[in-house]
C-alpha cells in the first residue's frame, strides 16, 4: 500500500518492522501497548506497519517499551519523521537497556570507559546512561539477528590489562544456545547445541536482568552520538557547509570513506557566499562530483543541514535564486550512482566534514586530497575518532 508520509503527523507515528516469519498479530501488539484510544494500523510492503496513535500519551508508552518479542518473532519499532526510510538494515535494530553488574559512579573504571569498550564491542548506537540507584544502566541499539555480547574489556585507565565487565540486558527472551534475543532456546533452530542456561554457560538467566526501564523514554535523556561506517559496497560521504560571519567567508568541505572506514579522498573550498545554506548546498554538489570522479557506485550521504537533506530527497522546494541550480547539479549528479541514500545526522557525527569546511573558508582555491595524496594532517585526529567510534555527548529532548 503506498502512503503519502509527508501527510503522516510525526509526532504520533511508530513506523514497525516485523522480523521473523509470518504476520503480524494486531492483538499481541495491543496487548502490549495496551493504548486508551487505540491505534490505527497501516500494513505497507516488506513486513513494514506504520502505527498511527489518536493518543499522545499511548504513543509514548508504547514508543518507550521499545522492540516487541513474541514468541518467534519481534518488532521493531521507530518514531516516523520526515526522513525516514523504509531500509532493512537500519530496523533490524532494537533499543535495548544493559544493566552493568558491580559497576556505580564511584568506581575507579567511569561510565565513560565502559561505554567506549561496548561501542567498539557492538558497533552500536548509544541512546542514553541512567545512573541512579548506585547502578548504571545503558541503553543502546542492538542488531537483533546477532548473540548479545555477554562480556566487554573495559581499559582500567592506568596502563594495566583492563577490567573484564559482565553485561546483563533488561528483556524477556533470549536464547540460550545461540543468543540472540528473538527467541528462546527451544525455538532455536540455528544452533545444534542444546546445552546452554547454566551458571558456566555463555549464555543463560546470568545474562538477564529486571525489566525497570520499560516505561522510561530513552529519547529524554543523553545521547552518545558517532559516526558509523556504511554496509559493505557503500561508499560514505560526509558534507558540511561553514559560515565566518564577521569575515563574510564561506567554506564547503567533504570527504569519502569505505566499509572499512578507511579514508578515499577529500576536498575543502571556499565559498563566495554569506547564506549558510548555499554553502551547505555547494559542499554537497561538490561531495557528489568527488563520489562520481572516484568511480563510486552505491553512495551514502549524511550531513548535518536537515534542510539540504530534504531538498535532495524531494521533500522539500529549493528556495532562493543561489540554491535552486545548485541544488539541481546535486539532483543530476545522484541520478550517477547505481545506489543512493541520503540521512540527516547530528553534529556531533560529521565532525570530520566540519573540520574541513572550516578549512575551506580559510582557502583561496579549491582542494583536493585523493588516496593517493595523505588528508590534511589536521584531519588525522577526526579521522581516527570517527574510525574508533568515539562517543560524543549530545542532549536530545
Amino acid at each position: 500500500m503506498a502512503i503519502d508520509f509527508k501527510e503522516q503527523e510525526s509526532n504520533t507515528n511508530l513506523i514497525g518492522k516485523l522480523l521473523g516469519s509470518g504476520f503480524l498479530n494486531p492483538n499481541l501488539i495491543m496487548r502490549t501497548w495496551k493504548p486508551v484510544k487505540g491505534v490505527r494500523v497501516t500494513v505497507l510492503e516488506n513486513n513494514f506497519y506504520l502505527f498511527s496513535f489518536y493518543s499522545a500519551k499511548d504513543f509514548m508508552k508504547a514508543w518507550s517499551k521499545g522492540a516487541v518479542f513474541m514468541g518467534k518473532q519481534c518488532l521493531v519499532i521507530r518514531r516516523w519523521h520526515p526522513e525516514i526510510e523504509l531500509d532493512d538494515r537500519d530496523m533490524n535494530y532494537a533499543q535495548v537497556w544493559i544493566r552493568l553488574p558491580g559497576v556505580s559512579h564511584h568506581n575507579l573504571v567511569s561510565p565513560e570507559m565502559i561505554v567506549s569498550a561496548i561501542a567498539s564491542e557492538f558497533g552500536c548506537q548509544f541512546i542514553a546512561v541512567d545512573i541512579t540507584g548506585g547502578e548504571i544502566h545503558v541503553c543502546v541499539e542492538l542488531d537483533v539477528n546477532e548473540p548479545v555480547v555477554t562480556k566487554v574489556t573495559v581499559e582500567d585507565g592506568m596502563g594495566g590489562s583492563g577490567v573484564c565487565q559482565s553485561l546483563q540486558y533488561e528483556i524477556d527472551t533470549l536464547c540460550f544456545s545461540c543468543g540472540r534475543m528473538d527467541h528462546r532456546k527451544e525455538e532455536c533452530v540455528d544452533s545444534d547445541d542444546r546445552n546452554g542456561g547454566g551458571e558456566d554457560d555463555e549464555f543463560g538467566p546470568h545474562n538477564m536482568a529486571p525489566m525497570k526501564h520499560a516505561r522510561v523514554p530513552p529519547f529524554a535523556s543523553l545521547r552518545y552520538v558517532s559516526w558509523r561506517r556504511p554496509s559493505s559496497g557503500w561508499v560514505k560521504l560526509n558534507f558540511d557547509g561553514a559560515l565566518k560571519g564577521r569575515s563574510q567567508r564561506g567554506g564547503a568541505g567533504g570527504l569519502l570513506r569505505d566499509s572499512e572506514g578507511e579514508f578515499m579522498a577529500a576536498f575543502a573550498a571556499p565559498v563566495s557566499t554569506t547564506r549558510p545554506l548555499l554553502s551547505e548546498i555547494y559542499a554537497l554538489r561538490e561531495g557528489l562530483q568527488l563520489a562520481v570522479d572516484s568511480g563510486v557506485e552505491y553512495l551514502w550521504i549524511e550531513g548535518d543541514s536537515k534542510i539540504a537533506i530534504e531538498m535532495l530527497n524531494g521533500w522539500r522546494e529549493a528556495e532562493g535564486d543561489q540554491e535552486q541550480p545548485v541544488m539541481g547539479d546535486c539532483r543530476n549528479l545522484m541520478k550517477r550512482f547505481k545506489g543512493v541514500t541520503a540521512r540527516h545526522v547530528f553534529r556531533e557525527a560529521n565532525q570530520s566534514a566540519d573540520h574541513l569546511a572550516n578549512l575551506g573558508v580559510e582557502e583561496c582555491v579549491h582542494q583536493e586530497w585523493r588516496s593517493s595524496r595523505s588528508p590534511p594532517p589536521t584531519l588525522l585526529s577526526f579521522l581516527w575518532k570517527d574510525i574508533a567510534g568515539f562517543l560524543v555527548p549530545r542532549l536530545v529532548l
